[in-house]
C-alpha cells in the first residue's frame, strides 16, 4: 500500500514537473511568435518592444530586464488575464481602485494619483510661465496683422470632479490649483484675452457638463464652452457674427447605446454604466464643405451604422485629426483658426456655424508647417487656442507653436 502511494506521488510529481517545464519554456516561445500590437488601447500606453542583443546590455543586466518587461507586456492571453483580474477586483473583492482608476461612490471614474506624487511647484510654475510667454508672443503676432487671439482653458474631467474622490485618495488638488492660478494670473498681467471655463462651469455647477466614465466634457459642457467663445468674439472683439445659438435652436439627440468611455476602457469596459452621448444639430441649416486631412468628409458626428455598437467620444468629428477645413462660403463673415487637443472636437460642430471659413489644427499630428507659418499663410481673423488644465505647462504638441 505504501509502495503504491509512493508510486502515485512520483507520477504526480512527474506530471507537475512536466507542467512546470511547459509553462517555463513554451509560454515565452508562444508569446514571441504570437501576433501582438505595439500599443495597448485598454491601458492607453505603448507596450515594450523586443530587446536587441548587445554585449553592454547583456553584462549590465539590462538585456534580461528588458526581456522580462517584453514578455510581461505580450504574454499569450494577457488581455484575458487582465480582464479576469479586473472583474474579480470589481465584483468579488469590491475594490474602488483598479488598474489606476478610482471608482467614486456615485459611479464617477477618476484617475489614481499617488500621495507621494513627484511634483515640484516651482518648476511647474516656470513651465507655465514659459508657455504664457509663448502665448503672449503668438497673440502679439496675430494682433500685428489685425487679428484677435483668445485662450480657452478647460478643466479636465478629474479636475471638474475632484471633490468626488473618496477621502483617502489624493485628488491632485495642489497641482490643479497652482496650474489655474498661475496661468490666468499671467494671462491677465499680459492683457491676453482668455476664458477660464472652470470659473464659468462653477457658476452653474451642473452635473451634466462632464462625462462620468470618460476624461472629456459632455455635449452640454461643450455647448456652454461654445456659447462663451462666440459671445466673447461678438461682444468683446466686435466681430460681426451671429450671437451664440441657444439649446432651443438645436436638435439635441441622445445616442441609444451607452458610451465606451476612456476611463472605463482601463477597466476593460466592465464597469456597468448607462451614460449616453448627446450630439446636436442646428435647426436652421447652412451649406458647407468639410475637408479632413485633405479628404472631403461632410459628417460632424461619426455614428456607427450597426445599432449594437457603442459610441465613444470619437463620435465628435471622428476623433483627433491633423487638419480640418470647413467652408460656408459667406465672405461677409470672419475666418477662424482653432487649435488644440481632443477638447476641441466637441465644440467644432458648433463653432463653424458662425464663420466663413474655420480651420482646425491638432499640432500633435499636423506636420506640414509650424503654427506661425500656418497663420502667416491664412491670416485668420480670430485664433482660438483650447487647452485643458492638466496641460497648461506642457510645451509639446499643441503647446509648441514653432516646432515645424
Amino acid at each position: 500500500m505504501k509502495e503504491k502511494t509512493k508510486k502515485v506521488k512520483k507520477v504526480s510529481d512527474y506530471n507537475l514537473a512536466i507542467l512546470f517545464i511547459i509553462i517555463i519554456f513554451f509560454i515565452p516561445i508562444l508569446t514571441k511568435i504570437h501576433p501582438h500590437t505595439d500599443i495597448s488601447s485598454f491601458e492607453n500606453r505603448t507596450l515594450a518592444t523586443a530587446p536587441i542583443f548587445n554585449r553592454e546590455t547583456l553584462f549590465n543586466g539590462e538585456y534580461f530586464n528588458d526581456w522580462e518587461e517584453y514578455l510581461s507586456d505580450h504574454i499569450v492571453g494577457r488581455n484575458r488575464w487582465l480582464k479576469l483580474y479586473t472583474y474579480l477586483n470589481m465584483n468579488i473583492l469590491r475594490k474602488n481602485k483598479i488598474n489606476d482608476i478610482v471608482i467614486s461612490k456615485d459611479g464617477t471614474l477618476l484617475p489614481f494619483y499617488e500621495h507621494n506624487r513627484i511634483y515640484d511647484p516651482e518648476s511647474h510654475k516656470a513651465n507655465i510661465k514659459e508657455i504664457a510667454n509663448n502665448i503672449e508672443e503668438l497673440s502679439s503676432y496675430v494682433d500685428a496683422y489685425g487679428g484677435k487671439f483668445c485662450f480657452i482653458g478647460i478643466p479636465e474631467q478629474s479636475s471638474y470632479y475632484k471633490e468626488r474622490y473618496p477621502n483617502y485618495f489624493y485628488n491632485n488638488y495642489e497641482f490643479l490649483f497652482n496650474s489655474e492660478k498661475t496661468m490666468f494670473s499671467l494671462l491677465r498681467e499680459k492683457n491676453i484675452d482668455f476664458i477660464n471655463m472652470d470659473e464659468e462651469f462653477k457658476k452653474e455647477n451642473k452635473d451634466d457638463f462632464y462625462l462620468k466614465t470618460d476624461h472629456h466634457y459632455s455635449f452640454r459642457g461643450a455647448f456652454k464652452t461654445y456659447e462663451k467663445i462666440i459671445n466673447k468674439i461678438k461682444n468683446d472683439f466686435g466681430l460681426d457674427i451671429q450671437e451664440a445659438l441657444g439649446e432651443n435652436d438645436m436638435d439635441i439627440i441622445t445616442l441609444e447605446n451607452p458610451i465606451l468611455g476612456s476611463r472605463n476602457r482601463q477597466l476593460y469596459y466592465l464597469y456597468p454604466t448607462n451614460e449616453k452621448i448627446e450630439v446636436g444639430y442646428q435647426k436652421e441649416k447652412i451649406d458647407y464643405e468639410k475637408i479632413d486631412n485633405g479628404v472631403e468628409s461632410p459628417e460632424f458626428y461619426h455614428i456607427e451604422e450597426d445599432p449594437k455598437e457603442r459610441p465613444s467620444y470619437g463620435v465628435f468629428m471622428g476623433g483627433d485629426l491633423a487638419e480640418t477645413v470647413i467652408r460656408t462660403n459667406r465672405s461677409n463673415l470672419p475666418n477662424a483658426l482653432i487649435f488644440g487637443d481632443s477638447f476641441t472636437n466637441a465644440v467644432e460642430p458648433l463653432l463653424y456655424y458662425h464663420f466663413n471659413e474655420t480651420r482646425i489644427l491638432d499640432l500633435r499630428y499636423y506636420e506640414d508647417k509650424s503654427l506661425y507659418k500656418y497663420i502667416e499663410e491664412y491670416k485668420p481673423d480670430v485664433v482660438i487656442m483650447i487647452r485643458d488644465d492638466l496641460n497648461y505647462g506642457n510645451n509639446e504638441g499643441n503647446g509648441n507653436f514653432k516646432g515645424k
